[in-house]
């Protein structure tokens, strides 16, 4: 496993739980996607820097498309368990090639934005480095080691 620093926590259990996704103040935080390179973000950024909130499976739907003669037809449904299983699996296995432990299943994510920045800037700012220093960077591993070099410098501290 990366040694990410004695200010990152051990485990995704150490992560604030809150009843409900933070929304106050406005644009203090952003949900980070549910996918392996969102989880890497909020590793790498610095557990105390995350808040997580129970999920509701009734929040994601599917788009299930078929085609025919007619044309095609798009029929949505909740997300089955299994594809929120086959999810999370993916996730974890990308962190897990990042050196990174899996994340707990079952929570949405939220990030709290360094001073200064919304969730675009943060963005732009956290793509812009990587392409700029690392465009040929695909492993996770390295991702996750420039990642945290880019989180040190938006973030201005040694929190990440």
């Amino acid at each position: 496993m990366i040694d990410y620093g004695e200010t990152s926590a051990n485990s995704w259990d150490d992560v604030e739980l809150s009843p409900e996704a933070p929304i106050e103040p406005a644009g203090e935080y952003l949900e980070l996607p549910e996918s392996g390179w969102g989880a890497l973000i909020g590793w790498t950024a610095g557990l105390a820097r995350l808040v997580r909130c129970p999920d509701r499976p009734d929040r994601h739907i599917t788009v299930v498309t078929t085609s025919g003669p007619a044309g095609d037809d798009h029929q949505a449904r909740p997300r089955a368990a299994a594809e929120q299983t086959e999810i999370d699996a993916d996730i974890n296995a990308y962190l897990q090639d990042a050196g990174i432990p899996a994340r707990l299943s079952g929570y949405r994510w939220f990030l709290r934005l360094p001073a200064g920045h919304g969730e675009d800037r943060f963005w732009s700012d956290v793509h812009e480095s990587l392409n700029r220093e690392h465009a040929t960077t695909t492993h996770p591993a390295d991702i996750a080691r420039h990642v945290r070099k880019i989180l040190h410098e938006i973030y201005g501290d040694t929190d990440c």
